[in-house]
């Protein structure tokens, strides 16, 4: 396995309201992991054209990973964590993910 991903756990602080939204992100354990894919994209909204970057990693297993969570590529980019497709033959989880827009 090629790159270093770090895992980036929510951290999450209540408003006022009682509604729970996440202020920050906290790295959990950085990990071994292979890049699948990796696609590009320009999409258009309201006349504007934003990029659209997109990339799956296959991690082990025993890595605990939950949707929303975030992970940085070491000397790379930060992804949020839409997918988790488990790959049980080969014992991995496919992450699939969205650029973070900085």
């Amino acid at each position: 396995m090629k790159y270093k991903l770090a895992l980036l756990k929510p951290v999450y602080d209540s408003d006022g309201l009682g509604e729970e939204t996440p202020t920050k992100y906290e790295e959990f354990r950085t990990v071994a992991a292979e890049r699948v894919k990796a696609t590009g994209n320009r999409s258009d909204e309201v006349g504007e054209h934003f990029p659209d970057y997109r990339a799956e990693f296959n991690i082990r297993d025993a890595h605990p990973v939950k949707e929303n969570w975030r992970v940085r590529q070491l000397g790379g980019y930060d992804y949020t964590v839409t997918n988790i497709i488990p790959n049980i033959d080969k014992g991995m989880l496919t992450l699939v993910c969205d650029r973070v827009n900085p």
